[in-house]
């Protein structure tokens, strides 16, 4: 994760580096094609929950939880209109959390093909 701002009360979290699996099947499980693009998770009526830790920084694990279901892979193309949860820990051992609505996930750029994934 790069950045995260706040403007108008939308958070815009910014991920310089998504991993994004492409698959026929199950993502993240079966066979296919790992691709890096940059991208941006909006959330409308947006708080922090943490203070803010040191960005950039890299993701260890976490969750998009959405209308009751959390997601550790975020299918793509994604918007939806009901609150959200974002939970991430990072590899420094900081985290964060930032509570929401309506979340977007939105791909900017170009992807950059990185891996066959089997």
């Amino acid at each position: 994760m790069s950045q995260i701002t706040f403007v108008n009360g939308c958070a815009v979290i910014h991920f310089s580096h998504a991993y994004i699996h492409k698959s026929k099947g199950a993502p993240g499980r079966e066979p296919g094609t790992g691709w890096s693009q940059e991208a941006e998770l909006i959330m409308e009526d947006a708080m922090l929950a943490d203070p803010l830790p040191p960005l950039p920084n890299t993701i260890a694990e976490g969750f998009l939880e959405v209308g009751g279901v959390k997601h550790e892979l975020i299918p793509i193309p994604f918007k939806r209109k009901v609150a959200a949860r974002l939970h991430l820990t990072f590899t420094d051992g900081t985290g964060i959390e930032i509570v929401g609505q309506k979340p977007i996930l939105e791909l900017l750029g170009k992807a950059i093909y990185l891996e066959d994934f089997s």
